[in-house]
């Protein structure tokens, strides 16, 4: 007599559709969780800029009421500061060949903390220039991506830079073009991508500005 084969199968219990529901659901509330911590991430890396050009400006009055001259264009930096330390030609203005003087001035006098150009939590790297374009007379605190020796690179998107504008406290002017905080085209990056009638032009979703602060 030939024996039989026995085929034993077993059941597995299946999800309900409430359990089904209930994971979705938790699912869904795990990735909001996600999506909202980066959120919030990016938010505070954007407010640690402006933080940072408060903190640059505050050094920089300091040392003037200190000294009575520019970190970096000062004549006189190295009696100051000792004698390590590379003086300015003392012509009111900061020149490009004085730009590193500039973070090392403001360094040694207890001002500054670094005593190299900063980076920011955004990426990039502080500078301090003056007159970057025409329409922008004046000193001002530079912020873009590294491009050889400059920070001319594109740095945030146009909405990164309206959040930034908007949490710069300046009376609600969200105009790129006006304030202490302006926004201009990044090297390489067509006219009209980051600014565009006097309006950031928040159709680019790719980085395109960069930023600058006045002092």
């Amino acid at each position: 007599m030939k024996n039989k084969r026995s085929y034993f199968t077993t059941e597995l219990p299946g999800f309900t559709l409430i359990e089904l529901a209930i994971v979705l659901l938790v699912m869904g509330m795990i990735a909001g969780a996600v999506f909202k911590g980066q959120d919030l991430i990016e938010s505070a890396r954007i407010r640690s800029v402006v933080n940072d050009f408060n903190r640059f400006r505050l050094a920089v009055v300091m040392y003037q009421e200190t000294y009575g001259m520019l970190p970096g264009d000062d004549s006189r930096a190295s009696v100051h500061l000792g004698s390590s330390v590379t003086s300015g030609n003392g012509n009111g203005i900061i020149d490009k060949q004085e730009q590193d003087a500039f973070w090392d001035h403001l360094h040694k006098s207890g001002n500054l903390n670094s005593p190299t150009s900063p980076s920011s939590k955004m990426g990039g790297r502080y500078t301090a220039v003056y007159q970057p374009t025409e329409q922008l007379p004046g000193h001002w605190f530079q912020l873009g991506k590294e491009n050889g020796s400059t920070t001319n690179g594109p740095l945030l998107t146009p909405k990164q830079a309206q959040y930034l504008k908007s949490k710069a406290e300046e009376g609600g002017n969200l105009n790129p073009t006006q304030g202490t905080i302006r926004f201009i085209e990044g090297e390489g990056v067509t006219k009209g991508q980051c600014v565009r009638e006097n309006h950031l032009n928040l159709e680019v979703d790719s980085p395109v500005c960069i930023v600058l602060a006045s002092f």
